[in-house]
């Protein structure tokens, strides 16, 4: 089924059954496994499932992570509270504590995952790797 407009957010809908699951996809290249996210992305829902897509070489298959939104929506929202306070890991210019903090506080931009997960207890152990391939996630929504 292609995406429908004005679907904020969902990129495939998927039904099977019955049941509808929406799938929005992110994608990177060159072997990267993190994903631009926005704020937006800090809603989730219980039908409602990320695929994310690491393109590779030309003739290789893409890595496919599946996790729900609400993983992520956690994640991202989590994360990003540390990092409006947390201290740049480089000094680009001379603005004050309270400039940067409200610059990162104001900002859209989102990173799934990145590299302060691991100072969140309930994410401590997570790895993106977990999901890879796991497309069974979307067959057990249907159940729920």
């Amino acid at each position: 089924m292609p995406t429908i407009r004005n679907a904020r957010g969902i990129d495939i809908v998927a039904s099977k059954d019955g049941q509808v699951v929406n799938i929005q996809v992110k994608t990177n290249s060159y072997g990267k496994i993190r994903y631009p996210m926005s704020k937006g992305d800090e809603e989730w829902s219980d039908d409602l499932y990320y695929v994310c897509v690491t393109l590779k070489g030309e003739k290789e298959r893409p890595d496919f992570y599946i996790l729900p939104s609400k993983l992520v929506a956690e994640y991202i929202r989590e994360t990003h509270k540390i990092f409006v306070h947390s201290e740049p890991r480089r000094r680009k210019t001379n603005e004050t504590s309270a400039e940067r903090e409200k610059r990162r506080k104001e900002s859209n931009i989102r990173q799934f995952p990145n590299y302060l997960g691991d100072r969140i207890p309930e994410f401590k152990d997570f790895s993106i790797n977990n999901h890879k391939d796991q497309w069974g996630i979307l067959e057990k929504s249907e159940k729920t």
